[in-house]
């Protein structure tokens, strides 16, 4: 079974992905999901989405050859893909860690001026033994193409967020993108490093902010008539939805952007470290006028300060046994932490608002069902604008 068959079953089961945010030194993640049989070509899955399995859809002529988006990528053609339905797009200059290139996966829903690009997590690495030793921190960074987008296509299904028959899924009707995530620099590198593995020089592509420009060069004229977008993702997911923020927000020319960020809070470690040597290994790019973005925090703090007008909804475990572990906590002490962050970070904000789930140890908030009868109203009141959405606590059954 391939890694994003593996890393989709771990979501849905509940079992975490290691990630480090305030040393810079990568968590560990183990793959225990049991097998995924692929869906065939056409095959329906949840309730009616179907999935062309392996197809690249129409390459699309460019538009205005050489005009560039206020982010400065210039602008190609259209995906021309079928709607409610998950099809796979090459995208033949992006490059995985290895070199190798991969796409996107895209789900349109005709006449909808939403889009839900989720970031997908797994890990992060920094070095030839968390990157390419014999017990890998980061997944996918020997590859992601279709073949393996269309083996994990059944587990994707399940996550309510991208249901179209869940009544209950605020976004049941929006475009949809899924970003793999095959950079081990939570979506927002943008260098190459050459990295000594087994006596042999390896380069490195830290490329997930460089591959991110190339999608949106193509997203951006597809969804030429998007109102507004959300930017989600888990665990390392959800710390890219900060960290790029600033890309998605100028590519789409200043339209409103929310982020909805599952696991990936921007505390501190232990350490009191910050992550400018992270950052600078993986070549993140702050945007312009953060002179101080150093840190995921910072970063944070920057896109609440730049954005007024966007909401920012952050899901947590408040015993979260990866992200505890990752940044020098025990799990007794991972919940004062979770909180005071929160309460020195949103304090007195409108448009921002917590949903913390106790009662139990795991990771990623929207891996496990039982907590969907809870989360997707709470995200319904923020996708919906309701002023009654504030910070929820969700007692696990």
């Amino acid at each position: 079974m391939n890694t994003f068959g593996h890393r989709l079953m771990q979501l849905i089961v509940g079992v975490g992905i290691g990630l480090t945010i305030g040393c810079g030194v990568p968590g560990n993640g183990t793959d225990d999901g049991g097998p995924s049989e692929p869906l065939d070509a056409g095959e329906v899955a949840d309730g009616g989405t179907a999935f062309d399995a392996g197809v690249a859809v129409d390459a699309g002529a460019p538009i205005d050859a050489g005009s560039t988006n206020d982010a400065g990528v210039v602008m190609t053609g259209p995906i021309d893909a079928p709607a409610d339905k998950w099809s796979w797009v090459d995208f033949p200059e992006s490059k995985c860690a290895s070199g190798t290139a991969t796409g996107i996966g895209i789900n349109p829903h005709r006449g909808s001026t939403k889009v839900l690009i989720y970031f997908e997590g797994g890990g992060a690495c920094s070095s030839a033994t968390s990157c390419w030793g014999a017990d890998p921190r980061a997944a996918n960074l020997d590859g992601f193409d279709g073949t393996t987008f269309a083996s994990g296509a059944r587990q994707l299904t399940l996550f309510p967020i991208f249901s179209r028959t869940n009544a209950a899924n605020p976004l049941k009707d929006a475009n949809m993108v899924f970003v793999p995530y095959c950079t081990g620099d939570m979506h927002a590198g943008t260098a190459v490093v050459d990295l000594m593995v087994n006596g042999t020089v390896k380069p490195t592509y830290f490329w997930g902010a460089r591959d991110l420009d190339i999608f949106l060069a193509r997203l951006v004229p597809t969804f030429s008539t998007a109102e507004r977008v959300w930017v989600m993702g888990g665990s390392a997911g959800g710390y890219a939805t900060v960290l790029t923020f600033d890309n998605v927000t100028r590519a789409f020319n200043g339209i409103r952007v929310d982020i909805v960020n599952d696991s990936g809070p921007s505390i501190v470690s232990k350490l009191g470290s910050d992550n400018e040597g992270l950052f600078n290994r993986w070549g993140v790019v702050a945007p312009a006028g953060c002179i101080d973005c150093k840190s995921h925090e910072a970063m944070l703090a920057f896109d609440r300060k730049s954005q007024p007008n966007s909401k920012f909804a952050f899901l947590s475990y408040d015993q979260d046994t990866v992200l505890s572990k990752d940044l020098g906590y025990t799990l007794d002490e991972y919940p004062a932490v979770l909180q005071q962050f929160f309460t020195d970070s949103l304090a007195g904000d409108a448009n921002a608002a917590t949903f913390i789930v106790t009662n139990k140890q795991s990771h990623v908030v929207q891996s496990d069902l039982l907590n969907a009868s809870a989360y997707l109203p709470w995200l319904a009141e923020m996708v919906n604008d309701n002023p009654a959405w504030a910070s929820k606590t969700f007692v696990h059954p």
